[in-house]
């Protein structure tokens, strides 16, 4: 095994303490209706933020602005239309495609929820600089893939050894 200096292992531990913060920061947020889950703001802020005119949104543009694998994507449609918080229905220009628009009840969560809490956010973030903003994100995304890896590798490994 691999001697670490005491740095490296303060950096590492400070890095897992920081992204434990921000686990706890979710806690924070507003506490949601039953049968509301999180990831349904997350499909609600996509239709916002890509709906069209009509406040219709293409599935497979959802699943890309949410960040979700498109199976993954209609099955949480498919549950947030039999909670009545979205109605999905085929473009009349092209059959093959599904869109999605938000019902009475979800444009009421769009914004008891979604628009209330990103305002509250947006006033809150100002403070901070952009760009320290910006490299958090980038910083984020950098270690959850490097923790991905590590795992992964470790993963591979007790599979070859099995």
């Amino acid at each position: 095994m691999q001697h670490l200096e005491k740095t490296d292992i303060k950096l590492v531990t400070n890095i897992l303490d920081a992204l434990e913060g921000a686990k706890e920061a979710l806690t924070l947020m507003p506490q949601l209706p039953p049968n509301m889950k999180p990831v349904y703001l997350r499909i609600l802020n996509a239709i916002y933020r890509i709906g069209d005119d009509t406040g219709s949104s293409r599935v497979s543009d959802i699943s890309k602005v949410s960040g979700f694998l498109l199976p993954n994507t209609t099955k949480v449609i498919n549950e947030m239309v039999e909670l009545n918080i979205v109605e999905k229905f085929t473009s009349t220009s092209d059959k093959r495609v599904v869109l999605v628009r938000a019902t009475g009840l979800g444009e009421q969560y769009i914004r008891k929820y979604v628009l209330r809490l990103i305002e509250g956010l947006e006033e809150e973030f100002s403070k901070i600089d952009k760009v320290d903003c910006l490299i958090m994100i980038d910083t984020i995304h950098k270690v959850y893939q490097a923790i991905k890896t590590v795992y992964e590798e470790k993963d591979a490994e007790r599979d070859i050894t099995r």
